[in-house]
């Protein structure tokens, strides 16, 4: 049987998406993981030959250039990175995730409204296609769970899409679990939210 998530993450059904959204119709939902921030697994290493640094805020956005992303980078978050080169020349950027302090709000734009987080945040987990199924995302959470609990965060959370199974893939080996489902569906000026509790 093919994997049915692989169909739904792609830029044609993107496009399907923000064209049925732009005409008032949205149907969302995600799997809110977390993680105790001292009992999850933080110490997985990256592959060989890539380093995890945490950055703040002004030292992350040198790399707007080549990552749209780190224009959305907050002053109160780290952006956890990974490099991947050898010790004679300049190492690449090949991942990032963005982890936000505790007790944060966002606005979680799929959900079309604001989250409070009581712990650690962790959102915008990427590694460059060339760079993936070498355990660098994994290696990236697990980092960004040793900052949070430094920060002195109890819990670490993360927001996934129900179809997104290379993250929940990722989240699970790191030791986060399901504790919610978030959903909302908008028809026109329809709107519904709901927040299920998961065993």
């Amino acid at each position: 049987m093919p994997a049915l998530w692989r169909l739904t993450r792609t830029e044609t059904a993107r496009r399907v998406y923000d064209a049925l959204k732009a005409r008032g119709l949205t149907a969302t939902q995600m799997d809110e993981y977390v993680a105790d921030a001292d009992a999850a697994d933080a110490d997985r290493d990256p592959p060989g030959g890539v380093e995890i640094r945490a950055l703040d805020p002004e030292d992350a956005r040198r790399f707007e250039a080549r990552y749209d992303a780190f224009s959305e980078l907050r002053d109160d978050e780290t952006a956890v990175c990974a490099f991947d080169g050898e010790a004679d020349e300049e190492p690449a950027l090949v991942g990032y995730l963005f982890l936000g302090d505790p007790g944060l709000t966002y606005h979680v734009r799929p959900l079309e409204a604001d989250v409070t987080v009581p712990g650690g945040y962790v959102r915008r987990v990427f590694v460059a296609p060339e760079a993936r199924n070498r355990g660098i995302a994994t290696a990236l959470v697990s980092r960004a769970v040793a900052v949070a609990a430094g920060q002195g965060a109890e819990t670490v959370h993360a927001l996934v899409a129900r179809d997104n199974r290379p993250s929940q893939w990722t989240f699970g080996s790191v030791g986060f679990r399901v504790a919610r489902t978030r959903a909302y569906y908008r028809v026109g000026p329809w709107r519904r939210r709901r927040v299920k509790p998961r065993p």
